[in-house]
Protein backbone atom coordinates (compact mmCIF):
# COMPACT_ATOMS: atom_id res chain seq x y z
CA UNK A 1 0.00 0.00 0.00
CA UNK A 2 1.42 3.39 -0.91
CA UNK A 3 1.60 6.38 1.44
CA UNK A 4 -1.23 8.04 -0.51
CA UNK A 5 -3.43 4.96 -0.06
CA UNK A 6 -2.51 4.85 3.65
CA UNK A 7 -3.57 8.46 4.15
CA UNK A 8 -6.95 7.72 2.56
CA UNK A 9 -7.63 4.64 4.72
CA UNK A 10 -9.32 4.93 8.11
CA UNK A 11 -9.94 1.85 10.30
CA UNK A 12 -9.39 -0.36 7.27
CA UNK A 13 -11.89 1.54 5.11
CA UNK A 14 -10.21 2.81 1.93
CA UNK A 15 -11.80 6.12 0.94
CA UNK A 16 -9.35 6.54 -1.97
CA UNK A 17 -9.90 9.69 -4.05
CA UNK A 18 -13.11 10.39 -2.13
CA UNK A 19 -11.18 11.73 0.87
CA UNK A 20 -9.55 14.69 -0.92
CA UNK A 21 -12.83 15.36 -2.74
CA UNK A 22 -14.70 15.55 0.58
CA UNK A 23 -12.01 17.78 2.08
CA UNK A 24 -12.29 20.20 -0.86
CA UNK A 25 -16.10 20.21 -0.89
CA UNK A 26 -18.04 23.24 0.36
CA UNK A 27 -19.92 22.74 3.67
CA UNK A 28 -22.55 22.45 5.06
CA UNK A 29 -23.85 19.80 2.66
CA UNK A 30 -26.85 17.48 2.72
CA UNK A 31 -26.74 13.71 2.44
CA UNK A 32 -28.64 13.88 -0.86
CA UNK A 33 -26.12 16.37 -2.30
CA UNK A 34 -23.24 14.07 -1.34
CA UNK A 35 -25.01 11.07 -2.87
CA UNK A 36 -25.69 12.99 -6.07
CA UNK A 37 -22.09 14.17 -6.44
CA UNK A 38 -20.06 11.31 -4.93
CA UNK A 39 -22.47 8.37 -4.61
CA UNK A 40 -20.65 6.26 -7.20
CA UNK A 41 -17.41 6.14 -5.23
CA UNK A 42 -16.49 2.68 -3.94
CA UNK A 43 -15.35 2.24 -0.34
CA UNK A 44 -13.17 -0.86 0.07
CA UNK A 45 -13.09 -2.47 3.50
CA UNK A 46 -12.43 -5.71 5.37
CA UNK A 47 -15.87 -7.09 4.45
CA UNK A 48 -15.67 -6.25 0.71
CA UNK A 49 -16.78 -2.93 -0.73
CA UNK A 50 -19.81 -0.63 -0.81
CA UNK A 51 -20.83 2.38 -2.85
CA UNK A 52 -20.94 5.63 -0.91
CA UNK A 53 -24.59 6.10 -1.95
CA UNK A 54 -25.65 2.87 -0.19
CA UNK A 55 -23.63 3.68 2.93
CA UNK A 56 -24.94 7.25 3.24
CA UNK A 57 -28.54 5.99 2.88
CA UNK A 58 -27.93 4.17 6.19
CA UNK A 59 -26.40 7.22 7.91
CA UNK A 60 -28.32 8.96 10.68
CA UNK A 61 -27.24 12.49 9.76
CA UNK A 62 -29.03 14.45 7.04
CA UNK A 63 -26.60 17.38 6.98
CA UNK A 64 -22.84 17.51 7.46
CA UNK A 65 -20.78 20.51 8.67
CA UNK A 66 -17.36 19.18 7.67
CA UNK A 67 -15.51 16.19 6.16
CA UNK A 68 -14.97 14.58 9.58
CA UNK A 69 -18.72 14.26 10.05
CA UNK A 70 -19.02 12.52 6.68
CA UNK A 71 -16.15 10.17 7.58
CA UNK A 72 -17.74 9.33 10.94
CA UNK A 73 -21.18 8.79 9.39
CA UNK A 74 -19.67 6.37 6.86
CA UNK A 75 -17.79 4.45 9.55
CA UNK A 76 -20.90 4.31 11.76
CA UNK A 77 -23.14 3.13 8.89
CA UNK A 78 -20.88 0.27 7.80
CA UNK A 79 -21.27 -3.15 9.38
CA UNK A 80 -18.86 -3.68 12.31
CA UNK A 81 -17.07 -6.47 10.40
CA UNK A 82 -16.15 -3.96 7.69
CA UNK A 83 -14.41 -1.52 10.05
CA UNK A 84 -11.11 -2.54 11.66
CA UNK A 85 -10.43 -1.69 15.30
CA UNK A 86 -13.11 0.94 15.89
CA UNK A 87 -15.94 0.76 18.38
CA UNK A 88 -19.28 1.19 16.69
CA UNK A 89 -22.09 3.30 18.20
CA UNK A 90 -23.59 0.14 19.76
CA UNK A 91 -20.27 -0.62 21.52
CA UNK A 92 -19.24 -3.59 19.36
CA UNK A 93 -15.75 -3.68 17.90
CA UNK A 94 -14.61 -4.16 14.31
CA UNK A 95 -12.49 -7.15 13.35
CA UNK A 96 -9.13 -5.46 12.89
CA UNK A 97 -6.00 -4.89 14.85
CA UNK A 98 -6.70 -1.36 16.06
CA UNK A 99 -3.73 0.22 14.28
CA UNK A 100 -5.50 3.58 14.20
CA UNK A 101 -6.79 5.19 17.36
CA UNK A 102 -9.99 7.16 17.70
CA UNK A 103 -10.71 9.83 20.29
CA UNK A 104 -14.42 9.24 20.89
CA UNK A 105 -14.69 12.27 23.16
CA UNK A 106 -13.92 14.59 20.27
CA UNK A 107 -14.88 12.47 17.26
CA UNK A 108 -11.38 12.95 15.84
CA UNK A 109 -8.28 10.89 15.31
CA UNK A 110 -5.04 11.94 16.95
CA UNK A 111 -3.42 14.67 14.89
CA UNK A 112 -6.59 15.73 13.12
CA UNK A 113 -6.13 19.04 11.39
CA UNK A 114 -2.37 19.20 11.83
CA UNK A 115 -0.98 15.78 10.90
CA UNK A 116 0.59 16.69 7.61
CA UNK A 117 3.90 14.92 8.06
CA UNK A 118 5.72 18.27 7.96
CA UNK A 119 5.94 18.22 4.18
CA UNK A 120 2.46 19.55 3.33
CA UNK A 121 1.09 16.13 2.38
CA UNK A 122 -2.18 14.85 3.77
CA UNK A 123 -1.58 12.73 6.86
CA UNK A 124 -3.85 9.78 7.70
CA UNK A 125 -5.61 11.65 10.51
CA UNK A 126 -6.16 14.90 8.64
CA UNK A 127 -9.79 15.24 7.62
CA UNK A 128 -9.95 19.02 7.93
CA UNK A 129 -11.73 20.98 5.25
CA UNK A 130 -9.36 22.46 2.66
CA UNK A 131 -11.85 24.81 0.97
CA UNK A 132 -13.52 27.79 2.60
Amino acid sequence: MTDEQDSNTVYGVAFGPLKPALREHSYPVTRSELIEQYGGFELEHADGSDRLSAVLQEADAATFRDPRQVRDAVLDALEPAAVEGRSSPDGSEGTGDGREEHDDAHGEEPGDGSDDGGDGTDGPGDWSQTSV
